[in-house]
């Protein structure tokens, strides 16, 4: 169970008893505003210890890598890969008649 609970928990039984003795007695006493103080104390209290939250870190390196992760090549469709293979082979065709003629 967290430490703060308790003190929510004294800090409400502090103002219901303060709220019921103001109700049922006609005179303003001075424990009437003690327990009203005692409760904000109790949730004053409870505020303090309970949990704080903390973000997770990770362990801090020496250096930070400056390297990029590798690049993953797109796939082309069909149509553009086909038409790029082609023009490929026919420049090839041309350079080798062009090489066979100088020769």
């Amino acid at each position: 169970m967290r430490t703060d609970y308790p003190s929510y928990i004294i800090a409400v039984i502090c103002f219901a008893a303060a709220i019921y003795a103001y109700t049922t007695i006609t005179e303003t006493q001075l424990y009437l505003y003690a327990l009203a103080v005692l409760g904000i104390i109790f949730l004053g209290l409870g505020y303090m210890v309970r949990p704080k939250s903390r973000a997770i870190t990770s362990a801090p390196t020496s250096q930070p890598s400056t390297e990029l992760p590798p690049e993953t090549p797109k796939p082309k469709p069909k149509e553009e890969s086909e038409e790029a293979s082609t023009k490929q082979a026919q420049k090839k065709k041309t350079t080798r008649r062009r090489r066979k003629k100088k020769a």
